[in-house]
């Protein structure tokens, strides 16, 4: 409704609660025009007891922590070959997520980050500790300070997990590869279509890679990968 006011620039105060009144049925027509703030006709204070009697209307706008870890409970162990579910998960988590820290802000960064990674299954998780730990990019405050116990900005950490499923690392070559299951059980990766290339043509191939780090960071996701495959 105030941006239908906006628009038609509607500015009156009785002309915007003649409308409001207008869209609800008729018994909630004859509750709220008997409230004191609209025989008043104060729109301000006619919205303040709305938000008095409709709490639900507040934690909207604030954002339910409890709405939030619901979410985190029916995503929980997304890995690293759900890029589609990660990416649904990130969008729903971080809309509600931006709504908590509105001032006034309902929880912190640290809260917020502790969720987000949990929801992931533990090769996830070690895989995205790898990454931020290799490269480190702190969050500081405005003196320059980092906080050990609240280290990484939710933001920065979200983007890592986007780039550790994406088409930037190996992972996203596991997801396409085909697989079979050998008689131990053991999952191996079908090899046939690969191409094979010399010592001296891999060692052009590392050298010319514009990171180097990166490429290591997908190493170690694989590692991670096998590890957790060796375990099962």
């Amino acid at each position: 409704m105030e941006q239908l006011f906006r628009t038609t620039e509607i500015t009156e105060n009785q002309k915007k609660l003649d409308w409001i009144t207008g869209y609800v049925d008729a018994n909630i027509h004859d509750q709220w025009t008997s409230f004191k703030e609209y025989k008043a006709r104060s729109w301000n204070w006619f919205l303040k007891r709305l938000k008095t009697e409709y709490p639900e209307l507040t934690t909207e706008e604030q954002g339910s922590m409890d709405n939030l870890r619901k979410l985190c409970r029916e995503n929980a162990g997304i890995n690293l070959l759900e890029e589609e579910r990660l990416m649904s998960f990130k969008r729903r988590f971080m809309y509600i997520a931006q709504k908590c820290l509105r001032p006034p802000a309902v929880t912190g960064n640290r809260e917020l980050v502790e969720l987000f990674v949990k929801t992931l299954d533990s090769a996830f998780q070690d895989a995205l500790n790898s990454r931020l730990s290799i490269q480190r990019t702190l969050k500081v405050d405005t003196q320059g300070r980092s906080r050990i116990e609240d280290p990484y900005d939710l933001d920065y950490v979200v983007q890592k997990a986007i780039e550790l499923v994406s088409g930037k690392t190996i992972a996203w070559a596991l997801k396409h590869m085909p697989v079979i299951l050998s008689k131990n059980g053991k999952v191996d990766l079908d090899t046939r279509g690969l191409v094979y290339y010399s010592k001296e043509e891999s060692v052009r191939k590392v050298e010319a890679h514009p990171d180097v780090e990166a490429l290591q960071q997908d190493i170690n996701v694989l590692k991670t990968l096998y590890e957790k495959q060796e375990r099962l």
